[in-house]
Protein backbone atom coordinates (compact mmCIF):
# COMPACT_ATOMS: atom_id res chain seq x y z
CA UNK A 1 0.00 0.00 0.00
CA UNK A 2 1.18 3.57 -0.62
CA UNK A 3 0.09 7.13 0.13
CA UNK A 4 -0.03 10.32 -1.88
CA UNK A 5 3.49 11.30 -0.83
CA UNK A 6 4.89 8.18 -2.47
CA UNK A 7 5.79 6.10 0.59
CA UNK A 8 5.09 2.43 -0.03
CA UNK A 9 4.45 0.19 3.01
CA UNK A 10 5.17 -3.49 2.40
CA UNK A 11 6.62 -6.59 4.08
CA UNK A 12 10.36 -6.41 4.62
CA UNK A 13 12.63 -8.44 2.35
CA UNK A 14 16.18 -9.65 2.84
CA UNK A 15 17.42 -6.74 0.73
CA UNK A 16 15.93 -4.29 3.27
CA UNK A 17 17.93 -5.72 6.19
CA UNK A 18 21.00 -3.42 6.06
CA UNK A 19 18.82 -0.29 5.98
CA UNK A 20 16.60 -1.63 8.79
CA UNK A 21 19.62 -2.37 10.94
CA UNK A 22 21.00 1.09 10.22
CA UNK A 23 17.74 2.85 11.14
CA UNK A 24 17.32 0.90 14.38
CA UNK A 25 20.93 1.50 15.36
CA UNK A 26 20.84 5.30 15.00
CA UNK A 27 17.49 6.03 16.68
CA UNK A 28 17.97 6.64 20.43
CA UNK A 29 15.19 5.91 22.92
CA UNK A 30 14.95 8.62 25.61
CA UNK A 31 15.40 7.97 29.32
CA UNK A 32 17.82 8.33 32.22
CA UNK A 33 20.16 6.53 29.85
CA UNK A 34 19.37 7.25 26.18
CA UNK A 35 19.94 3.94 24.41
CA UNK A 36 20.24 2.91 20.77
CA UNK A 37 19.23 -0.66 20.03
CA UNK A 38 21.75 -2.14 17.63
CA UNK A 39 20.92 -5.45 15.97
CA UNK A 40 24.23 -6.77 14.67
CA UNK A 41 24.99 -8.79 12.62
CA UNK A 42 21.45 -9.35 11.23
CA UNK A 43 18.24 -7.63 12.32
CA UNK A 44 16.12 -10.67 11.52
CA UNK A 45 17.97 -12.90 14.02
CA UNK A 46 16.26 -11.06 16.88
CA UNK A 47 12.77 -11.19 15.39
CA UNK A 48 12.50 -14.93 16.11
CA UNK A 49 12.33 -14.29 19.88
CA UNK A 50 9.43 -11.85 19.45
CA UNK A 51 7.04 -14.49 18.13
CA UNK A 52 6.08 -16.73 15.25
CA UNK A 53 5.09 -15.36 12.85
CA UNK A 54 6.87 -12.02 13.16
CA UNK A 55 5.84 -9.62 10.42
CA UNK A 56 8.23 -6.75 9.72
CA UNK A 57 6.86 -3.87 7.66
CA UNK A 58 9.00 -1.26 5.94
CA UNK A 59 8.02 2.06 4.41
CA UNK A 60 10.05 3.14 1.38
CA UNK A 61 9.92 6.61 -0.12
CA UNK A 62 9.80 7.06 -3.89
CA UNK A 63 13.51 7.93 -3.87
CA UNK A 64 14.35 4.66 -2.11
CA UNK A 65 14.91 6.03 1.39
CA UNK A 66 13.70 3.90 4.31
CA UNK A 67 10.94 5.91 6.00
CA UNK A 68 10.19 3.56 8.89
CA UNK A 69 9.67 0.05 10.19
CA UNK A 70 7.27 -1.73 12.56
CA UNK A 71 6.84 -5.31 13.78
CA UNK A 72 3.79 -7.46 14.50
CA UNK A 73 4.40 -10.81 16.19
CA UNK A 74 2.20 -13.60 17.52
CA UNK A 75 2.97 -15.75 20.54
CA UNK A 76 1.25 -18.19 22.88
CA UNK A 77 0.33 -16.77 26.28
CA UNK A 78 -2.26 -17.03 29.05
CA UNK A 79 -5.21 -14.66 28.98
CA UNK A 80 -7.45 -14.99 32.04
CA UNK A 81 -5.66 -18.26 32.77
CA UNK A 82 -6.39 -19.81 29.37
CA UNK A 83 -3.69 -20.51 26.80
CA UNK A 84 -4.32 -18.55 23.62
CA UNK A 85 -2.49 -16.69 20.89
CA UNK A 86 -1.84 -13.01 21.45
CA UNK A 87 -0.02 -10.44 19.38
CA UNK A 88 2.72 -7.93 20.06
CA UNK A 89 3.24 -4.64 18.22
CA UNK A 90 6.52 -2.83 18.63
CA UNK A 91 9.95 -1.97 17.22
CA UNK A 92 8.36 1.10 15.59
CA UNK A 93 11.02 3.40 14.17
CA UNK A 94 10.48 6.39 11.90
CA UNK A 95 13.35 8.05 10.07
CA UNK A 96 13.95 11.79 10.31
CA UNK A 97 11.68 13.59 7.91
CA UNK A 98 8.98 10.90 8.09
CA UNK A 99 7.45 11.48 11.49
CA UNK A 100 3.88 12.38 10.51
CA UNK A 101 1.03 10.31 11.93
CA UNK A 102 -0.04 9.27 8.44
CA UNK A 103 2.83 6.77 8.14
CA UNK A 104 1.94 5.13 11.45
CA UNK A 105 -1.72 4.96 10.41
CA UNK A 106 -0.65 3.31 7.19
CA UNK A 107 1.45 0.70 8.99
CA UNK A 108 -1.25 -0.13 11.53
CA UNK A 109 -3.80 -0.49 8.75
CA UNK A 110 -1.49 -3.02 7.09
CA UNK A 111 -1.13 -4.91 10.39
CA UNK A 112 -4.91 -4.95 10.79
CA UNK A 113 -5.20 -6.77 7.47
CA UNK A 114 -2.76 -9.42 8.77
CA UNK A 115 -4.41 -9.80 12.18
CA UNK A 116 -6.63 -12.81 12.96
CA UNK A 117 -10.14 -11.75 14.06
CA UNK A 118 -10.45 -10.96 17.77
CA UNK A 119 -6.72 -11.07 18.54
CA UNK A 120 -5.47 -9.07 21.54
CA UNK A 121 -2.10 -7.36 21.31
CA UNK A 122 0.41 -6.15 23.87
CA UNK A 123 2.48 -3.00 23.44
CA UNK A 124 5.05 -1.36 25.72
CA UNK A 125 5.88 2.36 25.68
CA UNK A 126 8.58 4.06 27.74
CA UNK A 127 7.36 6.76 30.10
CA UNK A 128 9.99 9.10 28.64
CA UNK A 129 8.37 8.78 25.21
CA UNK A 130 5.33 11.09 25.45
CA UNK A 131 4.92 11.25 21.68
CA UNK A 132 4.28 7.50 21.41
CA UNK A 133 1.92 7.65 24.39
CA UNK A 134 0.02 10.46 22.72
CA UNK A 135 -0.40 8.40 19.58
CA UNK A 136 -1.78 5.41 21.51
CA UNK A 137 -4.06 7.38 23.81
CA UNK A 138 -5.07 10.20 21.48
CA UNK A 139 -8.47 10.78 19.96
CA UNK A 140 -7.36 9.47 16.58
CA UNK A 141 -5.86 6.02 17.14
CA UNK A 142 -3.60 4.77 14.34
CA UNK A 143 -5.38 2.49 11.90
CA UNK A 144 -8.42 2.15 14.17
CA UNK A 145 -6.35 0.45 16.89
CA UNK A 146 -8.02 0.62 20.33
CA UNK A 147 -5.86 0.68 23.45
CA UNK A 148 -6.04 0.58 27.25
CA UNK A 149 -3.22 0.86 29.77
CA UNK A 150 -2.95 -2.47 31.55
CA UNK A 151 -0.16 -1.70 34.05
CA UNK A 152 3.01 0.21 34.71
CA UNK A 153 6.25 -1.68 34.20
CA UNK A 154 9.47 -1.24 36.14
CA UNK A 155 12.71 -2.56 34.70
CA UNK A 156 15.61 -2.70 37.13
CA UNK A 157 19.09 -2.74 35.65
CA UNK A 158 20.66 -4.51 38.63
CA UNK A 159 24.33 -3.73 39.15
CA UNK A 160 26.32 -6.97 39.26
CA UNK A 161 28.89 -7.37 42.01
CA UNK A 162 30.13 -10.12 44.32
CA UNK A 163 27.41 -11.10 46.78
CA UNK A 164 26.91 -13.75 49.39
CA UNK A 165 24.54 -16.41 47.98
CA UNK A 166 20.96 -15.96 49.18
CA UNK A 167 19.33 -19.01 50.72
CA UNK A 168 15.72 -20.02 51.26
CA UNK A 169 14.85 -22.57 53.94
CA UNK A 170 14.52 -26.04 52.48
CA UNK A 171 15.18 -24.82 48.93
CA UNK A 172 17.84 -26.25 46.64
CA UNK A 173 19.10 -24.34 43.61
CA UNK A 174 20.06 -26.23 40.49
CA UNK A 175 19.86 -25.55 36.76
CA UNK A 176 17.60 -26.89 34.04
CA UNK A 177 20.64 -28.72 32.69
CA UNK A 178 20.52 -30.82 35.87
CA UNK A 179 16.78 -31.13 36.41
CA UNK A 180 15.85 -31.42 32.75
CA UNK A 181 13.48 -29.11 30.92
CA UNK A 182 10.31 -31.16 31.42
CA UNK A 183 9.75 -30.29 35.12
CA UNK A 184 10.71 -26.66 34.45
CA UNK A 185 8.17 -26.28 31.65
CA UNK A 186 5.53 -28.17 33.67
CA UNK A 187 6.02 -25.67 36.52
CA UNK A 188 5.83 -22.66 34.20
CA UNK A 189 2.61 -24.01 32.70
CA UNK A 190 1.11 -24.56 36.16
CA UNK A 191 2.14 -21.32 37.86
CA UNK A 192 2.39 -19.03 34.83
CA UNK A 193 -1.39 -18.68 34.28
CA UNK A 194 -1.63 -16.74 37.57
CA UNK A 195 -0.14 -13.83 35.61
CA UNK A 196 -1.93 -12.14 32.74
CA UNK A 197 -0.08 -12.59 29.40
CA UNK A 198 2.52 -14.98 30.86
CA UNK A 199 4.14 -16.91 27.97
CA UNK A 200 2.80 -20.43 27.42
CA UNK A 201 6.15 -22.15 27.04
CA UNK A 202 6.77 -25.69 25.90
CA UNK A 203 9.97 -27.71 25.77
CA UNK A 204 10.47 -27.03 22.06
CA UNK A 205 10.80 -23.29 22.82
CA UNK A 206 14.01 -24.02 24.75
CA UNK A 207 15.47 -26.54 22.33
CA UNK A 208 14.67 -25.23 18.85
CA UNK A 209 17.35 -22.54 18.85
CA UNK A 210 15.13 -19.65 17.68
CA UNK A 211 12.40 -18.86 20.24
CA UNK A 212 14.89 -18.53 23.11
CA UNK A 213 17.93 -17.88 20.93
CA UNK A 214 21.14 -17.96 22.96
CA UNK A 215 19.56 -19.32 26.17
CA UNK A 216 20.95 -22.66 27.35
CA UNK A 217 19.52 -24.99 29.98
CA UNK A 218 22.52 -24.13 32.16
CA UNK A 219 21.43 -20.48 32.20
CA UNK A 220 18.08 -21.36 33.83
CA UNK A 221 18.12 -21.49 37.63
CA UNK A 222 15.60 -23.87 39.16
CA UNK A 223 14.52 -23.72 42.81
CA UNK A 224 13.20 -26.98 44.25
CA UNK A 225 11.74 -27.91 47.62
CA UNK A 226 11.32 -31.56 48.56
CA UNK A 227 11.95 -32.47 44.94
CA UNK A 228 9.27 -30.17 43.50
CA UNK A 229 10.00 -27.05 41.45
CA UNK A 230 9.00 -23.86 43.31
CA UNK A 231 10.68 -21.20 41.19
CA UNK A 232 12.47 -20.47 37.93
CA UNK A 233 14.58 -17.59 36.63
CA UNK A 234 16.91 -17.49 33.64
CA UNK A 235 19.83 -15.19 32.85
CA UNK A 236 19.59 -14.67 29.08
CA UNK A 237 22.57 -13.36 27.12
CA UNK A 238 21.41 -11.90 23.79
CA UNK A 239 24.58 -10.03 22.87
CA UNK A 240 25.18 -12.21 19.80
CA UNK A 241 22.25 -10.53 18.02
CA UNK A 242 21.01 -7.62 20.18
CA UNK A 243 23.11 -4.79 21.61
CA UNK A 244 22.03 -1.81 23.72
CA UNK A 245 24.36 1.10 22.94
CA UNK A 246 24.64 4.05 25.31
CA UNK A 247 23.82 7.18 23.33
CA UNK A 248 23.96 9.62 26.27
CA UNK A 249 23.38 9.87 29.99
CA UNK A 250 20.75 12.15 31.47
CA UNK A 251 21.80 15.11 33.65
CA UNK A 252 21.64 13.22 36.97
CA UNK A 253 23.63 10.19 35.87
CA UNK A 254 26.07 12.39 33.97
CA UNK A 255 26.86 14.27 37.19
CA UNK A 256 27.01 11.08 39.25
CA UNK A 257 29.02 9.04 36.78
CA UNK A 258 32.55 9.80 38.14
CA UNK A 259 31.52 9.00 41.72
CA UNK A 260 29.54 5.96 40.55
CA UNK A 261 32.55 4.56 38.70
CA UNK A 262 34.82 4.94 41.74
CA UNK A 263 32.25 3.30 44.00
CA UNK A 264 31.64 0.50 41.48
CA UNK A 265 35.30 -0.44 41.42
CA UNK A 266 35.42 -0.49 45.22
CA UNK A 267 32.56 -2.99 45.41
CA UNK A 268 33.76 -5.16 42.54
CA UNK A 269 31.27 -3.92 39.91
CA UNK A 270 31.93 -2.61 36.42
CA UNK A 271 31.89 1.16 35.80
CA UNK A 272 29.12 2.72 33.75
CA UNK A 273 29.39 2.00 30.05
CA UNK A 274 30.90 4.95 28.13
CA UNK A 275 28.71 6.59 25.46
CA UNK A 276 29.00 4.81 22.13
CA UNK A 277 29.69 1.40 23.69
CA UNK A 278 27.38 -1.58 24.21
CA UNK A 279 26.10 -2.21 27.73
CA UNK A 280 27.20 -5.61 29.01
CA UNK A 281 23.85 -6.96 30.13
CA UNK A 282 21.74 -10.08 30.43
CA UNK A 283 17.98 -10.33 30.87
CA UNK A 284 16.13 -12.08 33.67
CA UNK A 285 13.55 -14.28 31.92
CA UNK A 286 10.96 -16.96 32.72
CA UNK A 287 10.60 -15.39 36.16
CA UNK A 288 8.04 -17.44 38.07
CA UNK A 289 7.78 -18.20 41.80
CA UNK A 290 5.19 -20.42 43.48
CA UNK A 291 3.02 -18.34 45.79
CA UNK A 292 5.26 -15.31 45.10
CA UNK A 293 7.48 -16.52 47.96
CA UNK A 294 9.94 -13.65 48.60
CA UNK A 295 12.67 -15.94 49.96
CA UNK A 296 12.58 -18.11 46.85
CA UNK A 297 12.60 -15.00 44.65
CA UNK A 298 15.60 -13.63 46.56
CA UNK A 299 17.50 -16.90 46.10
CA UNK A 300 16.69 -17.06 42.39
CA UNK A 301 17.71 -13.45 41.86
CA UNK A 302 20.99 -14.09 43.63
CA UNK A 303 21.70 -17.08 41.41
CA UNK A 304 20.70 -15.26 38.21
CA UNK A 305 22.89 -12.26 39.00
CA UNK A 306 25.80 -14.57 39.78
CA UNK A 307 25.26 -16.36 36.48
CA UNK A 308 25.13 -13.06 34.57
CA UNK A 309 28.28 -11.84 36.31
CA UNK A 310 30.06 -15.07 35.36
CA UNK A 311 29.16 -14.24 31.74
CA UNK A 312 31.08 -10.96 32.12
CA UNK A 313 27.97 -8.81 32.34
CA UNK A 314 27.60 -5.55 34.25
CA UNK A 315 23.81 -5.57 34.66
CA UNK A 316 20.90 -7.98 34.90
CA UNK A 317 17.68 -6.49 33.49
CA UNK A 318 14.60 -7.54 35.47
CA UNK A 319 11.22 -6.23 34.27
CA UNK A 320 8.02 -6.68 36.29
CA UNK A 321 4.68 -4.95 36.72
CA UNK A 322 4.79 -2.08 39.22
CA UNK A 323 2.45 -3.92 41.61
CA UNK A 324 4.11 -7.32 41.33
CA UNK A 325 5.18 -8.49 44.82
CA UNK A 326 8.30 -10.03 43.26
CA UNK A 327 9.46 -6.53 42.33
CA UNK A 328 9.64 -5.61 46.02
CA UNK A 329 12.33 -8.25 46.45
CA UNK A 330 14.47 -6.67 43.72
CA UNK A 331 14.12 -3.02 44.75
CA UNK A 332 16.75 -3.10 47.56
CA UNK A 333 19.43 -4.26 45.10
CA UNK A 334 21.54 -1.44 43.68
CA UNK A 335 20.05 -0.66 40.29
CA UNK A 336 19.09 1.88 37.63
CA UNK A 337 15.33 2.07 37.04
CA UNK A 338 13.41 2.35 33.76
CA UNK A 339 9.68 3.02 33.76
CA UNK A 340 7.27 2.11 30.98
CA UNK A 341 3.63 1.19 30.49
CA UNK A 342 2.05 -1.99 29.21
CA UNK A 343 -0.92 -1.48 26.90
CA UNK A 344 -3.53 -3.93 25.68
CA UNK A 345 -4.44 -3.29 22.05
CA UNK A 346 -7.11 -4.60 19.66
CA UNK A 347 -8.99 -3.74 16.49
CA UNK A 348 -12.25 -5.64 16.69
CA UNK A 349 -12.74 -6.32 20.42
CA UNK A 350 -12.85 -4.03 23.44
CA UNK A 351 -9.46 -4.40 25.20
CA UNK A 352 -10.88 -2.79 28.36
CA UNK A 353 -13.24 -5.72 28.96
CA UNK A 354 -10.98 -8.49 27.65
CA UNK A 355 -9.00 -9.32 30.80
CA UNK A 356 -9.65 -9.91 34.49
CA UNK A 357 -7.69 -8.43 37.39
CA UNK A 358 -4.63 -10.71 37.36
CA UNK A 359 -1.24 -9.08 37.59
CA UNK A 360 0.38 -8.97 34.14
CA UNK A 361 3.75 -10.34 33.17
CA UNK A 362 5.52 -9.48 29.94
CA UNK A 363 8.85 -11.05 28.92
CA UNK A 364 10.84 -7.83 28.52
CA UNK A 365 13.73 -9.73 26.95
CA UNK A 366 11.59 -10.40 23.87
CA UNK A 367 10.45 -6.81 23.22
Amino acid sequence: MSDADGVEVRPAAAADEPDIRRLVGVTPMPGAVAVRFAREPDYFLGTTIMGDPCDVLVGRAADGRLAGIACRAERRAYVNGVETRIGYIGQIRLADGFRGRWLLHQGMSAFRALSPPGMLYAGVVARENPRARGVLLGDRSPGGLRSVRLAGLTTCAILLRPRRPARAAGVELTTAAETGLDPVVAFLRTEGPRRQLFPAYDVADFTGGATMRGLSAGDITVATRSGSVVGVMAAWDQAAYKQDIVDAYGPSLRRLRPAWDVAARLIGAQPLTPPGAAIALAFAACTCVAGDDPDVMRALLGAATARARAMGKAFLMLGLADDDPLLRVARPWLHVTYHSDLFLLAWDVDPTAAVDGRLPYIEVATL
